[in-house]
């Protein structure tokens, strides 16, 4: 026993370590040493071509897959016309007389990807006198000039501009019978939405829609803007809580007046000028008896009629200046 213990107390304290095979090895074939890296893996040059266009292309139903006109509405809603129009309108220069304009035609044109055809404009307003700012609507192809909305102005407070649309068993033509207009029922105001305010509000039996000016942001949000003129539709809406009605603002038209938009001759400055009419007429597309047409109607009509109360401010306000020269002369 004594001799066992002898024997294995030396192997015990010799340690013994394995043996290893002497080979080259290249350092440069060695990836340094990392961390835990968030990175995803490599893949070859096909795979990546195909995943990256995969991610860049929209799906078909997206908003980023529709026109490139498409801008958001106050209420978070995408803005997509469907049509769109070239109002032809000269305004009114700051150096200018504080007079009425010429009653010259204002064409509208139907825009097709960003062309219209000069010679046949889809719409025409017609006045008859410098003095009267009262005008007809007529369709551009028609001769004989058959108002399909005759806009009515009337003088003094508390009169608003009366929309007269289309009465197939009438026969209007010309000024003699524009003063019966507003013995109609069916005559539509557009009111201002204070005394102060440019906002105009037309009640219809398609909607009540809301014409304002855009803000600083909004215009932004529109490419090559300089002014930007908002037709809302607005509705009352139910809140989740059920409490107090709230008013839902979706847009549904706009005019962008810009340096490729606005009608040739005019500036910036230039009040009541022509620009680029947008319109999103989804809304009205299964009404029946001309519902959509009748929209489109009223938009171009009361857009032509916030021009022509953009050439009133202007005179006044040319008035004014004339005003304050003559009492400081004197």
């Amino acid at each position: 026993m004594s001799t066992l213990s002898e024997t294995i107390r030396p192997i015990l304290r010799t340690p013994c370590l394995p043996s290893y095979s002497s080979a080259a090895v290249n350092l440069t074939e060695l990836s340094p040493r990392t961390r835990f890296s968030n990175s995803p893996p490599t893949y070859d040059d096909a795979t990546a071509r195909s995943f990256s266009n995969a991610s860049i292309r929209p799906p078909p139903n997206t908003p980023d897959s529709r026109s490139s006109e498409t801008s958001p509405s106050r209420a978070g809603e995408r803005f997509t016309p469907t049509v769109q129009f070239q109002i032809e309108s000269s305004g009114k220069h700051w150096i200018s007389l504080p007079r009425g304009t010429r009653p010259d035609p204002i064409p509208v044109f139907r825009v097709e990807e960003g062309r219209w055809n000069c010679s046949t404009p889809a719409y025409r307003s017609l006045r008859f006198s410098r003095s009267d700012n009262s005008c007809i609507l007529v369709r551009g192809d028609d001769a004989a000039q058959m108002p399909i909305c005759t806009t009515l102005y009337r003088f003094g407070p508390g009169k608003p501009p009366v929309f007269r649309l289309k009465n197939e068993e009438s026969s209007l033509h010309g000024s003699a019978s524009l003063a019966k207009i507003c013995e109609e029922d069916s005559d539509l105001q557009i009111r201002p939405k204070s005394l102060t305010s440019r906002t105009q509000i037309l009640k219809t039996p398609h909607g009540t829609f809301r014409w304002r000016y855009a803000s600083r942001k909004e215009r932004a949000a529109v490419d090559g803007a300089d002014t930007l003129l908002i037709c809302e539709l607005i509705q009352q809406a139910v809140p989740a809580n059920g409490m107090k009605m709230q008013e839902k603002a979706s847009r549904v038209a706009q005019l962008v007046r810009g340096e490729k938009t606005r009608t040739p001759g005019t500036g910036r400055s230039t009040a009541g000028n022509g620009g680029r009419l947008m319109m999103d007429l989804f809304r009205w597309t299964d009404l029946k008896d001309g519902g959509k047409d009748t929209v489109e109607c009223l938009f171009v009509a009361s857009c032509i009629c916030m021009l022509k109360k953009e050439v009133d401010r202007r005179r006044m306000h040319q008035l004014m200046a004339v005003g304050a020269g003559v009492a400081i002369i004197a």
